[in-house]
Order: structure tokens, then sequence, then C-alpha cells
């Protein structure tokens, strides 16, 4: 049996409500993540009643469920409050809660060198007297202070393989220290399978630090491919070096039973194929996969 595919509205930033229902009609998707921003359909100014709204809009039209509220929630962005940022992750668990999805992607976001490049795991530009591990014990003790929330609400946060913490190791740190603070937690990881991939971190060693943030409901795959590590421009599932195959692997036997979320990143390239044409070839790569990536 294949994985089923799900996909994020960040591969069709601009589509009305009506485009975005047809396109996942015509690709079988029934699972989405909704990406929040001040230029996308769902904004964190976005109403009670203008969420309910979408949610049963794209719930009428084509039967698709809201798994995922993909905040930019920055936890480790030492430029804002903590208070700031506990406010925007609750905020984000309310709308996740309003939405009837069961997680709220989170950013680490401490800041990097600018000597930075794709292919590489980033330095810091951190502010003096601080460091990585400190700055992920912030981020931590943000994502802590919102659980009581986050429990009343059934939601669970993720953080996200991303940017300062694009890698399994790094993205570990921040756990270790919500597993300290708060033992028995159920927050997991967003594991994006490109980009520990891309600056070096092999698949194997990513879901040795994060496979048990992500098996058995506590988390969420995402897939996206591309050419090679030091270029982010997506490609068609499939026409990339990304090793989804080998990742597959690892999910199956790790205990991890979700779907795998494509996120076609349309808003940040927006030269690339539309959101319909990367489902298609999404699809065709997760059912061509050998039998023993297969989900069973």
């Amino acid at each position: 049996m294949a994985w089923e595919l799900a996909a994020s509205t960040l591969g069709a930033p601009y589509d009305t409500m009506d485009e975005l229902a047809k396109t996942f009609t015509e690709t079988g998707v029934a699972k989405i993540e909704v990406a929040v921003g001040d230029e996308m359909k769902f904004t964190m100014t976005s109403t009670d009643d203008e969420l309910k709204a979408m949610r049963d809009e794209l719930a009428e039209k084509a039967n698709v469920s809201i798994f995922s509220v993909d905040s930019r929630v920055q936890v480790c962005n030492p430029d804002r409050t903590e208070d700031e940022l506990l406010e925007s992750l609750e905020h984000c668990l309310h709308m996740a809660d309003v939405l009837g999805a069961q997680y709220v992607r989170v950013f680490p976001t401490a800041p990097l060198d600018p000597c930075w490049t794709p292919d590489r795991l980033p330095g810091l530009a951190l502010p003096d007297g601080q460091n990585l591990a400190g700055i992920s014990k912030r981020g931590a003790a943000i994502i802590v202070k919102a659980l009581p929330l986050a429990d009343k609400l059934g939601v669970q946060p993720l953080i996200e393989t991303h940017d300062s913490h694009t890698n399994g190791e790094r993205n570990a740190m921040i756990h270790a220290e919500i597993d300290r603070l708060a033992p028995g937690n159920r927050v997991g990881t967003i594991w994006d399978l490109a980009h520990p991939w891309r600056v070096g971190e092999d698949p194997v060693t990513t879901f040795e630090y994060v496979g048990q943030y992500i098996a058995n409901g506590r988390g969420l795959v995402q897939i996206k491919d591309c050419a090679f590590p030091g270029d982010q421009t997506p490609v068609l599932q499939g026409t990339g070096r990304v090793p989804l195959a080998k990742c597959c692997r690892l999910l199956k036997n790790g205990g991890y039973t979700g779907p795998l979320s494509l996120e076609w990143e349309r808003r940040w390239y927006p030269e690339v194929a539309p959101l319909k044409d990367a489902l298609v070839a999404a699809r065709h790569a997760i059912d061509n996969l050998p039998l023993d990536a297969q989900l069973a």
C-alpha cells in the first residue's frame, strides 16, 4: 500500500478556494496543511468566522480536512520577546482548534551567519553571550509555556527541521530541553526530508535524532525534491536527488504511519510548475517506491 499524499497550501498561495478545491479533488488529496502569513488566505488576523468558512468550504467542495496550521512563529528568534512569541504561538493553537487541525508548525529561526549557504549547516549570528544551546533552551521554554493551552485544545506543536536547526541533531536539542521541563509532553517534529539532507546529515542519522518525535502520531513528514544540495529551488518529486525511498524505509520501520505532505514552495519560487503538476509527480514517485519503502 502506498503512503497517503497530503499537501500544503504554500504551493498555491494565490489560488481561489474554488481552484484549491479543484486541485485537491483532481489529485486525490484529502488532508492539507494551511500556510499562515499576511499574504496568504489564512492569516494571523483571520477571524474565527473566516477560518470556519474556509474550513467548511474546502470540506464541502473537496472533502478536504486541515491537519496542520503552518505558522511562522520563530521560537528561537532573539529579536522577539518571549511574551510576543508565546502570544503568537497560543494564537496559532487557537486557530488550529477552530480549523480542526491536530498540529501547529513552529520554526526555530535563530539568526544565521550572513555567509550561510544552503548546502552547509549554518553558523549562527547570535547576540554577545548567547550560544546554540542557550537559544535552543529559550525556544523550548516558550513552547513549554504554551503546553497548558495545547493540551487543553488537543493540538500539538511541531518543530520543523529548518533554518538554524535544520538537521536532526539541532532539532533534538530543543526537544531535549522540552522533555526535561515537561516530561511526557507530545511536542513533535516536522521532518522536512530535504533540509537535513542538503546540509549533509544522512537520513539514518536524522531519524536517530527525531524518529521518536514523528512516530505514532507525534509528528509529520514533509516531502520535497531539489536538483542538488546547494539549490533549494523545488523540482518535481522524483526528478531530484533527495533520497525519498531511503527515508520511507526508515519511516516504515520506525513507526511513522502519517501522510507524506508535499510542501511545494511556489510561494517563494513562483516560476515552478503549478501545485497540481507537483502533486501528480509526487503521487507517481510515492506509488513507485520500492516495496520495502511502501507503508505496508
